[in-house]
């Protein structure tokens, strides 16, 4: 059985309707949702009712992403478990794609897959041609939540875990899938990659990408997932690279900086 775990504000009805929708018409029998709702929760409630699927509601009062995640993941009874966004959805044959890769690759622990953007009719970002079973350290960088699934037969449900300091609605609204996946690959798991599209979702425009808390959010990411000198000397890396896309960028360097040198780990 396949469990999707979908944290929500409920301020995005259509979104998230369009999600149900599309796991609905899955050609997987066994599936779970599990939905965590962080606000208007009635409007949640009303949306799933004429939904056939087998969905759990838990109603948190409390924000946070990866708290809701981790909330989430105590309710899990699936035998691969993926994380979704209220306002992705899925290719008709996601789900088939999955279960085949785990039947055909048993030592994976950990397969991430493609995002597409069908709007635009592009990937969502770069991804390589190949598949390979064992992505680079480098790469951990580049994998959003959404296109990873996690076989629990082969990851201790112990490591299934996101820092709560991390993610939308937390102190830092980003990375926490970075510090996830890092997690996961110093435990010895193969965290592999499939070059297929199983989840659709918009390109977000790169001033998005690049606001202010989400790069200031780089410099604590940096130092939890190595150490205070050389989260230093990538943050000056990521600095370089990004310079001319970054507003007031001294500024933002500074800030970045100052939140990475106060930066403690739970």
């Amino acid at each position: 059985m396949i469990s999707v775990i979908v944290p929500t504000l409920g301020t995005r009805i259509s979104e998230l309707k369009r999600l149900l929708e599309s796991i609905q018409n899955q050609d997987v029998r066994f599936i779970e949702v599990i939905i965590v709702s962080q606000d208007h929760h009635e409007k949640v409630a009303e949306l799933i009712g004429p939904f056939t699927l087998k969905i759990k509601h838990i109603c948190i009062n409390q924000r946070g992403l990866s708290l809701a995640r981790n909330k989430g993941m105590e309710h899990v009874t699936g035998d691969i478990v993926t994380f979704s966004d209220d306002d992705c959805w899925y290719h008709p044959e996601a789900f088939i794609n999955v279960q085949k890769w785990f039947e055909t690759h048993r030592d994976s622990s950990v397969v991430t897959f493609q995002i597409y953007d069908p709007i635009s009719k592009s990937l969502y970002k770069e991804y390589p041609s190949e598949l390979k079973l064992q992505i680079s350290k480098k790469e951990l960088f580049r994998k959003s939540s959404i296109e990873m699934f996690i076989h629990l037969d082969m990851v201790d449900r112990d490591d299934i875990f996101f820092d709560e300091q991390f993610g939308l609605g937390a102190a830092y609204p980003s990375g926490e899938e970075n510090l996830f996946l890092f997690h996961l690959y110093r435990k010895g798991y193969y965290i592999s990659y499939c070059p297929k599209t199983v989840v659709y979702h918009l390109k977000p425009e790169l001033a998005a990408k690049l606001s202010y808390s989400m790069f200031v959010s780089k410099g604590p990411l940096l130092k939890a997932i190595y150490n205070t000198p050389i989260g230093i000397a990538l943050l000056s890396g990521l600095f370089i690279k990004k310079f001319r896309h970054l507003q007031q960028p001294f500024r933002l360097y500074q800030a970045a900086l100052k939140q990475l040198m106060s930066y403690q780990k739970d």
